[in-house]
């Protein structure tokens, strides 16, 4: 269950083992962010406190290291985090998000296309 939004730094954390695409340990997690940008320890402390928030689950050990995956896709991370954004606060609508990203050129002609064909899909 997902306690409280991440700080960046645990966020860092999180996507990191979100690109291993497998269960991870926090050696991976440490290695992958660059071994000289924060001590072992640090990472450590990063994933239990993600663990601990319910971003991550203990799912197996290696050798004498936890294994970790995500409890949450991204998209799903933005909806628990970000979702509080979009309950009727004037001038944050999901409509309002869309358009952003289109006018800072985040959206490539697939994803409008996607998003185009999901909306079409809803109606």
């Amino acid at each position: 269950m997902i306690i409280k939004d991440v700080s960046a730094a645990e966020l860092e954390v999180l996507v990191k083992i979100w690109e291993a695409g497998k269960p991870t340990t926090i050696k991976d997690v440490w290695t992958a962010v660059g071994e000289n940008k924060w001590t072992y320890q640090t990472v450590q402390t990063f994933v239990n406190r993600l663990h601990m928030k319910g971003f991550i689950e203990m799912v197996g050990k290696r050798v004498r290291s936890f294994e970790y995956v995500p409890c949450v896709t991204r998209a799903e991370y933005i909806a628990l985090t970000k979702g509080h954004l979009f309950n009727g606060e004037p001038g944050a609508s999901v409509t309002d998000l869309v358009k952003a990203f289109y006018a800072n050129n985040n959206m490539t002609k697939k994803d409008i296309e996607e998003l185009s064909a999901w909306i079409d899909s809803v109606k």
